[in-house]
């Protein structure tokens, strides 16, 4: 009974195993049949301006393969397939059109640019920035649609500071920036040409000043003063000195402004006499002198002599309207009067021609003008006095002596 038990069991397990093989076998057929007909996977790279993805697909056409990974295309934008190999992957390269604005100068002006960054899009559209000029994006920044730009050129302006001229590049500011950027210290006093506060325009030219001040001492000389006596036996015009003037000294202290390393001004503070002056006494001569009279050749004429004396009788007269009718000023022979002037030693008269010299107590007198009948009378003269109407009066009337020096011109 047991053997044919084990005989039984032993026929099922190998029709069991051999069901089992062929079940296998059925489904690797059927597996291999159903994969021959699915297309292969590949990656594909896609550059999609600054933005880089990679995806994988089984399409072949590189738009479907752009549709089904749900990138969208412009109809401005450029797509590069030239790295892209059907079925096998590479790249696909998308520029996008953006339009940016530019700003420069005041003027803002739009372009359409491809470049993904700010410093590709100025060079697309040919804008070279310098070192100091200023954008206000990095230029690395990436592009986006509507964005302005604005740029400011560097323009030059030189600074002078410490004996020393450096030019710098600088798109704005005021002298106080750019003395910050040139590490400047001002002092208390120094200052600049233009002022801090004055904005940088191309080509100016910034200077600084720097201002100390000092106490300085210098000795210096005293002035002596004259003083003048009047002396009667001395020639009018001649002088004595008496007592020789001779310069004191003192030491004065000074407070000065030094501008850049030179004195600019300063101001006195103390000073100090170490030296007298001593006064110098000088004496002047009063004495009057008969001036030389050149001689017209004419001896004699109308009943009178050069050399001739005569008794006379003299009053006096100024410049006024009193003393000489209108107060013109101009004599019978058209010489000019004025009180205040310079004594000219004038006389009226109608006894004598006009021109004639006469000396009167020492001095030469000359008839330049005529007055009233009262002078016509021989030795009546009238002396012309520069001081003035109350001269006259104190001056008054008097007798004299007349000697003729010359008659006429």
């Amino acid at each position: 009974m047991s053997k044919i038990t084990n005989a039984v069991k032993e026929m099922s397990t190998k029709k069991i195993f051999a069901a089992v093989i062929a079940l296998v076998l059925i489904i690797t057929v059927f597996t291999s049949t159903v994969l021959a007909d699915v297309p292969n996977q590949y990656d594909v790279t896609v550059v999609d301006g600054s933005d880089t993805i990679t995806i994988s697909t089984t399409e072949t056409e590189p738009l479907e393969v752009l549709a089904k990974a749900g990138i969208e295309v412009g109809e401005n934008d450029k797509v590069d397939i030239s790295a892209f190999e059907e079925g096998e992957g590479g790249s696909i390269s998308i520029s996008r059109l953006s339009s940016i604005n530019i700003e420069f100068e005041g003027n803002i002006q739009s372009y359409d640019v491809y470049a993904t960054t700010v410093g590709a899009a100025l060079e697309e559209i040919g804008i070279t920035i310098g070192e100091h000029d200023k954008v206000n994006y990095a230029l690395d920044a990436k592009v986006i649609s509507g964005m302005v730009i604005s740029i400011k050129a560097a323009f030059s302006v030189s600074l002078t500071a410490d004996g020393k001229t450096v030019k710098y590049a600088i798109t704005e500011g005021k002298v106080s920036d750019l003395i910050k950027l040139a590490g400047i210290e001002l002092g208390a006093d120094d200052y600049t040409e233009p002022a801090l506060d004055k904005a940088l325009k191309a080509g100016m030219k910034v200077k600084v000043f720097r201002v100390e001040y000092k106490e300085e001492t210098k000795t210096e000389a005293v002035k002596y003063t004259t003083k003048k006596i009047k002396d009667k036996t001395l020639n009018e015009g001649k002088t004595k000195t008496v007592t020789k003037g001779v310069n004191g000294s003192k030491n004065v202290t000074y407070k000065v402004k030094y501008v850049n390393g030179k004195a600019a001004s300063k101001e006195k503070l103390s000073e100090v006499v170490t030296k007298q002056a001593t006064q110098a006494v000088v004496k002047v001569g009063t004495k009057k002198v008969a001036s030389s009279v050149k001689s017209n050749g004419v001896t004699s004429k109308n009943g009178y002599s050069v050399g001739q004396v005569i008794d006379g009788r003299y009053t006096h007269y100024c410049a006024c309207a009193t003393c000489n009718g209108s107060g013109s000023g101009v004599t019978s022979s058209g010489r000019r009067i004025r009180n205040g002037m310079s004594n000219p030693y004038y006389i009226a008269c109608n006894w004598l021609p006009l021109g004639s010299v006469i000396k009167v107590n020492g001095h030469n007198y000359t008839v330049v003008d005529k007055g009233g009948s009262g002078l016509s009378r021989k030795g009546r003269i009238d002396i012309f006095t520069p001081e003035g109407h109350s001269a006259c009066y104190r001056l008054g009337t008097g007798s004299c002596k007349i000697e003729i020096v010359r008659l006429g011109w």
